[in-house]
C-alpha cells in the first residue's frame, strides 16, 4: 500500500468521517501488523498538523483524539507540557482503534483492548470467538491462542459467544474468579470497584472457580454472584430475556445498592456523579428500563424511587437530598 493512501485514510478516521461500518472495517485494518511505522508516522502528522493552530481546536482535537482511544478526561496542562505529553504519550498509542485500547506486550505477546466509558464495543478473537464489551472493560488476549486451551482476561463486563471446541477449552480470568467453558454463551461482570463479581449462563456450560471455593457449575440462565468482601457465592436463575439485557440496551437492577447503581451509570453515559445523599449500604433496590432511556428520563424514575434531586451540567452531575 502506497504512502499516501495510508495517510490518507487514518487522516479521514481520525477527523471522525467514516460511516460505522467502514470504520469497523478500518479498525480492523489498523490493528493488523502491517504498515506499523507507516501509521504511527500518519497519526504523528495528523497530530502536527493540528498541534500548529494551537488554539481551541488543539484542545477540541485532542479530546477526539482521547475519545477515540478511551483516555479519560485530562486536566488543562499549559500548553509547553500539554505537547510535550501528547507527543510521547497519545500519538504513539493512536493504534488503538477507535475507543479501543489497544497494544502488544513486549513481555507476554497480549493484545489489550479497553472499552472506554458511555461505549459498548464488539471484536473477533483469533478462534473467531466473539466478545461484547460493556463501558469501561478491559480484555487482554494472546495474537495467538496455546495449543491446550484459549485464555482471555478481563476487568469489566463482557458478553461471550465462544466457538465450540472441545479439545481447547475457553478461559476467562478475572482477579476473583475463573470461567472455563467449551462453547457457549455466557457474560462475565467484573469491574475492580464493584463488590461482587457475576457470571450469567445464556446456553452451554461454564465451570466457575474461585481460590476460596470448590468449583461450580452452571445451566443455562443461572446467575453465579461472588462476594469479593466474605468469598461467599451464590447462584440464582433469571429470565431468559434478562441474559443478554446490556447488550440489547436494557438496564436492569435487581437488589443492587446504591453505589452499584452510580457506578453503572458512569459507565454507560459517560459521566461524573458527586452525591451528598446518605443510603444506607444494606439498602437494595431493583428496577428495571427496557426501551433504551436516556440518562434523564432513568434519573427522573431513581429519584422518585430512592428521594434525591439532582442538577446536571455537562458530564457532571450532583445528588443531593431532598429538602
Amino acid at each position: 500500500m502506497e504512502a499516501n493512501s495510508i495517510v490518507r485514510i487514518i487522516r479521514k478516521y481520525l477527523s471522525g468521517r467514516f460511516s460505522p461500518e467502514t470504520e469497523e472495517k478500518v479498525q480492523r485494518w489498523i490493528i493488523k501488523d502491517k504498515y506499523p511505522e507507516e501509521k504511527e508516522k500518519a497519526s504523528l502528522a495528523y497530530w502536527n498538523e493540528v498541534e500548529a493552530k494551537s488554539d481551541t481546536d488543539t484542545y477540541l482535537a485532542l479530546e477526539r483524539v482521547n475519545k477515540r482511544i478511551g483516555h479519560q478526561k485530562m486536566r488543562p496542562l499549559p500548553l509547553h507540557q500539554k505537547i510535550g505529553r501528547i507527543a510521547a504519550v497519545l500519538i504513539p498509542l493512536f493504534i488503538l482503534a477507535g475507543g479501543y485500547l489497544y497494544h502488544t506486550s513486549t513481555r507476554n505477546n497480549l493484545i489489550e483492548i479497553s472499552a472506554a466509558y458511555g461505549e459498548k464495543k464488539h471484536l473477533l478473537l483469533p478462534d473467531s470467538s466473539e466478545i461484547w464489551l460493556n463501558a469501561g472493560t478491559v480484555i487482554k488476549y494472546p495474537k495467538r491462542f496455546s495449543d491446550s486451551q484459549r485464555t482471555v482476561h478481563l476487568n469489566g463486563e463482557a458478553y461471550f459467544s465462544v466457538k465450540k471446541d472441545a479439545a481447547h477449552p475457553f478461559i476467562v480470568n478475572t482477579p476473583q474468579l475463573s470461567v472455563k467453558v467449551l462453547g457457549t454463551k455466557f457474560n462475565v461482570k467484573a469491574y475492580a470497584d464493584d463488590n461482587s463479581v457475576t457470571t450469567t449462563l445464556i446456553s452451554g456450560k461454564v465451570e466457575v472457580t474461585s481460590p476460596a471455593q470448590t468449583s461450580r457449575i452452571l445451566k443455562p440462565n443461572e446467575q453465579l454472584t461472588y462476594d469479593k468482601r466474605t468469598s461467599d457465592i451464590s447462584i440464582t436463575e433469571i429470565p431468559a430475556n434478562d441474559t443478554d439485557s446490556w447488550i440489547t440496551g436494557k438496564l436492569i437492577f435487581t437488589h443492587a445498592p446504591f453505589t452499584e447503581i452510580i457506578r453503572t451509570l458512569e459507565r454507560r453515559y459517560n459521566v461524573t456523579f458527586t452525591t451528598s445523599v446518605n443510603i444506607p449500604a444494606s439498602k437494595r433496590y431493583t428496577v428495571r428500563f427496557l426501551k433504551n432511556e436516556n440518562l434523564d428520563e432513568i434519573l427522573t424514575v431513581l429519584k422518585e424511587m430512592i428521594g434525591f434531586r439532582y442538577r446536571q451540567e455537562g458530564n457532571e452531575i450532583e445528588l443531593s437530598n431532598n429538602p
